[in-house]
């Protein structure tokens, strides 16, 4: 079982990229207001859509790889049972929470409006946070497993939306490029 945990991991982290690459090479021209822009860079309704796009895109991705890696990194770790749950489940909410943070900060940084891709993103990532303080408080300090399987393919299934979410604009214009050549 862990091997399919493992392998929705990879296949969502590659997805991520795939996602952040295209926004990258489609609009190759705004590369550069996309990372260091500033609300000069956003003239129309459709730049705020596309650089809030690109935040939540990239912030999902970076946040990924680096809550999936230092997850691993505290199983590792030699700890007492108990005390290692509560670090884990704890250090993945602050995981959470900071993603909304940097997410709403970027947002604010850049002056540009939310776009349904980051509204969506943060509503998920309320939903992730309240799944692990429940599993920090469940399993984490009272020792029960009753919501163990409800949290593994919890997260898996958030982290699955969260991509959904993100890789809707990339997957539908394909999607219309794709059906335009073969028409």
């Amino acid at each position: 079982m862990n091997n399919f945990f493992e392998a929705t991991d990879w296949l969502i982290r590659g997805f991520e990229v795939f996602v952040v690459l295209y926004l990258l090479i489609k609009f190759k021209d705004r590369r550069w207001s996309l990372f260091f822009g500033g609300k000069r860079d956003l003239k129309t309704i459709d730049d705020h859509e596309l650089h809030s796009c690109f935040l939540a895109a990239f912030t999902v991705m970076v946040f990924h790889f680096a809550s999936s890696g230092f997850a691993q990194y505290i199983i590792t770790m030699d700890m007492e049972r108990m005390a290692l749950r509560q670090f884990f489940y704890f250090s993945m909410f602050c995981f959470s929470i900071a993603f909304g943070l940097t997410l709403f900060a970027l947002h604010l940084i850049r002056g540009c409006s939310f776009s349904p891709t980051a509204r969506f993103c943060l509503y998920v990532t309320f939903l992730m946070m309240m799944l692990q303080m429940a599993q920090f408080i469940i399993r984490g300090m009272l020792d029960s497993n009753v919501l163990f399987d409800v949290y593994q393919y919890g997260v898996v299934c958030l982290n699955l939306l969260t991509l959904s979410i993100v890789a809707k604009h990339p997957v539908g214009r394909l999607y219309l490029f794709a059906r335009k050549k073969g028409a």
